[in-house]
């Protein structure tokens, strides 16, 4: 191919040059990208010198061997597992709940994932220190004939303040 002299001449104009820098200008910008290292490293060291930082709840409160959670009358979670388990859970359908403990509460809901539905949200645990006694309850409803309801999911929770 033969191009055109004027192209030739355009394109080589359009070629970028040597980078032309000075060493200040680098020398401040690396200054800066030091300080902020320094920075982060601080933070980091920090942090591992015993700073704690909690993520779920207060820290006051925490789960103990006594506090156990069963639905539909097997065991679902205890102790030190609980913690994994503070979210909302699907479930088939149950009416049976039981709460041990009084670190722990569940919150059983009619609707699926939580939603609440008036009087159909039931709270199973006592959050009481002072008795041992588990929360046994079969979710029922109904003024004149009673009649057992089944929860479609259920939410474990910490119970808040001093127990």
């Amino acid at each position: 191919w033969l191009k055109p002299p004027q192209y030739q001449q355009q394109r080589a104009s359009l070629r970028p040059g040597p980078l032309k820098c000075s060493l200040a200008a680098r020398g401040g910008s690396m200054a800066r990208v030091a300080s902020a290292l320094g920075a982060v490293a601080a933070l980091v060291f920090s942090g591992a010198l015993g700073t704690q930082v909690e993520l779920r709840g207060s820290s006051t409160s925490r789960f103990d061997i006594n506090d156990q959670v069963y639905v539909d009358g097997d065991l679902f979670s205890e102790s030190s597992a609980l913690n994994d388990n503070e979210m909302c859970h699907e479930h088939k359908g149950t009416s049976s709940f039981k709460v041990c403990g009084c670190h722990v509460k569940v919150m059983a809901h009619m609707m699926t994932e939580c939603q609440t539905y008036e009087h159909y949200d039931t709270q199973i645990g006592k959050c009481d220190c002072s008795t041992k006694e588990c929360d046994e309850v079969t979710l029922t409803s109904g003024y004149t004939d009673k009649f057992n309801w089944k929860a479609a999911s259920f939410e474990i929770m910490r119970c808040k303040g001093p127990n």
